[in-house]
């Protein structure tokens, strides 16, 4: 056989063999879109994604990176993706200093927040600084999409999300990975088309169905989500210790804000003295609050019972046994909940507020 008769058929070959991969694809889709609802859930909380792999796998990190900050198909706002292989001078440091196998975890430590994403890529499921940055986002609660072959199938239970091609051949695995990604960005640019992605260190005032929804994404990270609540008329320094001291139970605070009706009840008819969507904006702008909601209930009982925080915080005049009756207590125990109560800023109140204004509560 001439030379060029062995390369024509060492092409067609590879192509034949690259088909049959590519005739794979369909039965990952499912797991692509939950990779790509992942990655939406994330960015539409601030949160970002971080991509990392070695060789082959460091360009298909870039290559998702890109395609989110850039653009893939729309004109969007930019998404905010990080590729963990491409600062020189950080990889070449930890490496020298610390190991190669630290590369990717110690950015992760340097980058990361609870509730990012994590895309982790190998295809032979045994690099040792991709398991090592797998651990560490784990560690840290972000959740993590593994693209893998058949050989790092073993690694799906470690992962929140784990897309197996169906060869153990690198080429071939390298080629389903980057129709993956194309499949994910075009998915997440299709959802976030529209979105602008909140600020960075600031909260948002969302409903409860959107709540939810984060809630769970939280929980999938193993994020610890902290509930508090109340009026916060006349927003004072007592209400900014109380939110810093719930923030310091866990990773993320919700903080539900009562409507102006049930203020009403609860206070009296001249309250509130100001509107919830006000009351509820000023929270957002804090430092310790990630998530704000206004709900129309006299108790926080129903978003209690349909976020089912990890952690209920009040104030220590409703501690036991002396204090106010806390009605929402029995939903908080029946769904596993703790409930943690925290100090009062002595002589701090919106009623001593109120007289020094000259209100009448």
């Amino acid at each position: 056989m001439t030379v060029d008769g062995k390369v024509s058929m060492a092409v067609e070959s590879a192509l034949r063999e690259s088909a049959a991969a590519a005739a794979e694809l369909p039965g990952l889709s499912a797991r692509a879109a939950a990779a790509a609802e992942l990655i939406v859930t994330a960015l539409r909380a601030g949160g970002k994604v971080l991509c990392f792999g070695n060789g082959g796998s460091a360009s298909d990190a870039q290559h998702l990176s890109g395609e989110l900050v850039g653009r893939f198909r729309r004109d969007r706002a930019a998404l905010p993706a990080i590729a963990l292989t491409t600062d020189g001078s950080a990889l070449t440091a930890i490496a020298n200093d610390s190991g190669f196998d630290r590369v990717f975890s110690r950015q992760l430590e340097a980058h990361a927040n609870p509730g990012d994403v994590a895309v982790a890529i190998t295809t032979s499921g045994r690099s040792a600084n991709v398991l090592a940055g797998i651990e560490t986002a784990r560690r840290m609660k972000l959740a993590v999409v593994l693209l893998t072959g058949l050989q790092g199938a073993v690694l799906a239970d470690s992962v929140s999300i784990a897309i197996v091609s169906a060869t153990d051949d690198t080429a071939r695995t390298q080629e389903c990975h980057g129709s993956v990604i194309h499949a994910i960005c075009d998915a997440v640019e299709e959802a976030m088309a529209e979105v602008d992605r909140p600020r960075l260190g600031s909260g948002a005032v969302t409903t409860l169905a959107e709540l939810a929804e984060l809630r769970e994404h939280y929980r999938r990270c193993g994020c610890v989500v902290v509930w508090t609540n109340g009026v916060f008329d006349l927003l004072h320094v007592g209400h900014l210790s109380t939110l810093r001291a719930a923030r310091d139970f866990g990773d993320v605070l919700f903080v539900g804000v009562n409507d102006d009706a049930s203020v009403r009840r609860l206070k009296g008819p001249r309250r509130p003295f100001t509107p919830a969507e006000e009351r509820a904006e000023l929270l957002a702008a804090l430092e310790p609050v990630d998530r704000v909601v206004v709900f129309s209930e006299d108790t926080p009982d129903e978003c209690l019972r349909v976020l089912r925080p990890d952690v209920h915080v009040k104030g220590d005049d409703y501690r036991p046994p002396d204090g106010k009756p806390m009605p929402e207590a029995a939903t908080v125990a029946g769904y596993g909940g703790r409930i943690e109560f925290v100090a009062r800023v002595p002589d701090r109140s919106t009623s001593r507020l109120a007289d020094v204004l000259g209100h009448d509560d």
